[in-house]
This record gives structure tokens, sequence and C-alpha cells, in this order.
């Protein structure tokens, strides 16, 4: 957890940082906490996240362009506007700001009865300026995106693992189109990742 001097909540409610002290995020903690970041979660229950907010309510509590690293791990299927995370999380990040993003694929992702969204492997493309179905003034530079078919914390033997590398060796050669094509006939991706960075104009 990041140390109490450098954090603090200002009587509107937001987290405030000391100048040029940026945070780190781990948004939608759950039970996973990861040391060095602010752990936010909707839910106070079990390990007690360091912010306590309900995500599906913007503004989140923290500053605009104060954050330079974010870590949403299958967290953004449960929430009810996709669009306005990204565009949220463009808000709060700097410039430069690393995100790590992993999502359930579509075509895996109604399994679970608490996801409410799902997602492709063009989550950024509407974010793009370029776009002609832009959303917000957001830009991002996507920097990865690859399959796994099975989750990497779900690969305990040696023959998930043989066969999990052998799908995604193959998914990950172009994504797009194994998503167009081929990925129902493998039974669906548990998990999309997504790293990218947020760029602001100076």
């Amino acid at each position: 957890m990041l140390e109490s001097s450098t954090q603090s909540m200002s009587d509107a409610g937001f987290v405030q940082t000391p100048e040029r002290v940026l945070l780190r995020l781990n948004i939608g903690s759950g039970g996973r906490r990861i040391a060095g970041f602010l752990n936010v979660d909707n839910n106070g229950n079990g390990p007690t996240p360091d912010v306590v907010h309900d995500l599906d309510l913007f503004p989140w509590p923290f500053e605009e362009g104060s954050v330079r690293e974010v870590v949403m791990d299958h967290c953004l299927e449960h929430l009810e506007d996709t669009i306005g995370v990204i565009q949220e999380l463009y808000r709060i990040c700097a410039h430069g700001a690393r995100l790590e993003i992993r999502v359930p694929h579509y075509s895996c992702n109604w399994t679970h009865p608490g996801h409410k969204r799902a997602v492709g492997v063009g989550l950024f493309d509407h974010f793009d300026p370029g776009h002609s179905e832009r959303y917000g003034r957001c830009h991002f530079q996507v920097e990865r995106v690859r399959l796994h078919w099975m989750r990497p914390r779900a690969q305990t033997t040696w023959l998930r693992k043989a066969i999990s590398r052998a799908i995604d060796g193959l998914a990950n050669l172009n994504v797009r189109w194994t998503q167009r094509i081929w990925c129902y006939w493998v039974g669906g991706f548990d998990e999309i990742e997504f790293q990218a960075r947020v760029i602001k104009k100076r």
C-alpha cells in the first residue's frame, strides 16, 4: 500500500496526491491486493480495499491526471458502462500512464452470473481519434492485445499449460482473425489481455 504521506482525502472526497507523486491503482481489487498499489473496490468485505467506491458511479474519487498505472483484473465485465469506464480511466490518468486490463473474451463471458458486459479484441478501437464512431476525446496507444484460451492462474497442470500454449500460439498470430473466424471452435477464450498507454496533449 502507498505510504500515508502520499495520499489524503479532500473535502470533496477525492484522493489527493502531492505534486509529481502519481498513483498506481488496482481497480476492482476483490481478494487480489497488489503491494505498492492503491486497491479500489465496490465491496468493502473480504480483504479490505484501501478505497471503497461504487465503480458504476462517476466521477471516481481521483483527481484528473493523478494516476500513472492502472490494473483491472476481471473487473470491467462486472460494470454497467464500459464506455464510461474507459473515459473515466482517461480522465484520471496522466500522459503516458500504463493500463493493464484483463477481461473475459465474449466467447466465454456469459458463464458467470455477475457479468454485465462482454468485450472483444477491439475494445479500444472506438476511442481512436481516427475512428468514424469515436467516443469522447480519449486517445490510447495500444501496445498489446493477447488472447488466453485458459487464464494463466487456471493453468495448474502440465497438460493444461501445454494445450493452452498451443492454442494461444495460433490465436495470437492474428487476434482479430481468431475472433472473427474460429474462437468458438475451441470452446471460446477465457481472457483478453490489453496493455495500453494514455496519450494526452501536454
